[in-house]
């Protein structure tokens, strides 16, 4: 990166770092005015890999950081993914699908067996849904970069195929080489890269008479469902169909979650990213006399919005409104609100997975009607027998590998203080156990069941003999092949009874 190019103006001394640089800068901006809401970091690489700047959306800390960011000694590319994948896995979890931007020189090693080294040395696919681009600051017409092609092309066929098989997204990474070597040609093929792959998309959210145009955000892309080679793009108006109570929608599988922004008079939709201010109250209040002056018209955020309203009435009434996608197709919207320190609160677009049946326990969504139609005080909705499980217990969230280790330490702790916390031992376990049913992860039980049983093992032998009755009980449990993946079966501590006899001589 550090190479001179040599340009026209003998007065400037321009690298391929200071072209980079220009590179970076060119998608800041594109995202300051048409993506403000996105996350990016920025991770530079030589031998190692250093994270200059963590997921953020102050995009001016990056354009800083980029001021002071010094050349390394040599390119490896197969180390920048083990630092990108690291992050995103830290940051994210494996759920959240990202896009990877490779700015490089154009060098790769030495020949074919440099290129072969590498390739076998790359982290990928990687374990997340991800688009890569690659970006080579380069000539075309250098011989480097013709050497550096298959590398470069393998790199995005193993993201395009994690991103095919995890979520049907039809959307593709793409190598994106300047017409030239200079800060223009490299903007030009940034720029070509945000189009296609940055793009808004704005559609109208309709209910009744009610009807608002939105920005999506990220924009949706074109799926495929599972087993049919049918591809579904949403459509350019979506329509509330009704309206559910939370606690009975539950937590559908989503293929993906979209902010939903409404247009201003200016055109410009991040300006009421924030709904709360015109929230509701629950006697049906608001924060205005219903009143609109031309003071209000030029501000924002006194203009009337139905997506004002029905965020606000979403969030008293603790429900969610069905959205009709397209044929065969539903999401759901809900009040959202950021989990950060702007408290953000919006409408979030759930997109369910293609068809009728997305939900179970609620049926066809294609044949729910009003509550009154049929419906009898008598009726629960939606009804899970085998949820009124005894244990109790909150549900498990493994969105990180943190949580589910603490999850494990715990059920190791209470193992630790037998016999006073026996039932808090089994409590843990069948909490445990049903998460890891329900995950499919049968796996973590059979590794608990031997951590239970290193503990036994472990027993000073000062340990009442209840201690080790129990770790053993409860470790052959977990791993009983005649329970180990039904969710109905409930562990039960050892029935003991010790007693003391004193001995006379």
């Amino acid at each position: 990166m550090s190479r001179p190019v040599p340009t026209s103006d003998t007065t400037d001394t321009q690298t391929r770092f200071t072209i980079a640089t220009a590179a970076v800068n060119t998608f800041l901006d594109y995202l300051s005015v048409h993506a403000k809401l996105e996350y990016v970091a920025l991770i530079s690489f030589s031998s190692v890999y250093e994270v200059s700047v963590p997921f953020t959306r102050d995009f001016d800390s990056i354009r800083n950081k980029l001021l002071v960011l010094e050349e390394g000694d040599k390119t490896c590319i197969d180390t920048a993914f083990l630092g990108v994948n690291q992050v995103v896995l830290n940051e994210w979890g494996c759920q959240t699908p990202v896009q990877i931007i490779l700015i490089t020189d154009g060098s790769i090693g030495v020949g074919s067996i440099g290129r072969n080294r590498i390739v076998q040395a790359l982290p990928l696919p990687p374990s997340y849904p991800a688009k890569i681009h690659v970006l080579p600051v380069v000539s075309p017409h250098d011989t480097s970069l013709q050497h550096a092609m298959p590398l470069y092309q393998k790199i995005v066929d193993l993201a395009n195929n994690t991103t095919s098989n995890s979520n049907g997204n039809l959307s593709r990474g793409s190598i994106y080489c300047p017409d030239q070597l200079s800060v223009p040609g490299v903007i030009t093929a940034m720029t070509r890269l945000c189009e296609q792959h940055y793009q808004e998309f704005w559609c109208t959210l309709k209910c009744g008479q009610l009807e608002a145009r939105v920005q999506l955000f990220p924009a949706p892309q074109t799926i495929s469902h599972e087993g049919i080679a049918t591809t579904y793009t949403l459509a350019n108006q979506l329509h509330v169909i009704g309206f559910i109570q939370q606690t009975e929608l539950g937590t559908p599988i989503a293929t993906s979650k979209h902010l939903v922004i409404p247009q201003t008079q200016s055109g410009n939709a991040t300006a009421r990213e924030n709904y709360g201010s015109k929230t509701p109250t629950k006697e049906g209040s608001s924060s205005n006399d219903g009143s609109t002056t031309d003071e209000d018209m030029s501000d924002p955020s006194k203009v009337p919005n139905f997506c004002v309203l029905l965020h606000g009435a979403l969030k008293v009434e603790g429900m969610a409104a069905i959205v009709l996608l397209g044929a065969d197709w539903w999401g759901t919207l809900s009040a959202w609100c950021e989990a950060s320190r702007a408290r953000r609160s919006c409408l979030l677009l759930s997109v369910l997975r293609p068809g009728a049946c997305t939900s179970p326990w609620l049926g066809a969504l294609d044949q729910l009607g009003p509550a009154e139609d049929g419906h009898t005080p008598a009726e629960t909705f939606p009804i899970r027998s085998w949820r009124s499980y005894s244990g109790g217990g909150s549900a498990c969230a493994w969105a990180r590998p943190h949580a589910l280790l603490a999850d494990v330490q715990k059920v190791l702790r209470h193992a630790r203080k037998l016999p006073d916390k026996t039932q808090h031992l089994y409590k843990e376990l069948n909490r445990l156990r049903r998460a890891a049913i329900s995950l499919g992860f049968s796996e973590l039980l059979n590794a608990v069941g031997t951590a239970l049983e290193r503990e036994c093992a472990a027993l000073p032998q000062t340990a009442p003999p209840e201690c080790a009755l129990q770790l053993a009980h409860a470790a052959r449990a977990l791993q009983d092949p005649r329970t180990a993946l039904d969710i109905k079966h409930t562990l039960q501590p050892l029935g003991t009874n010790f007693s003391v006899t004193p001995m006379t001589h």
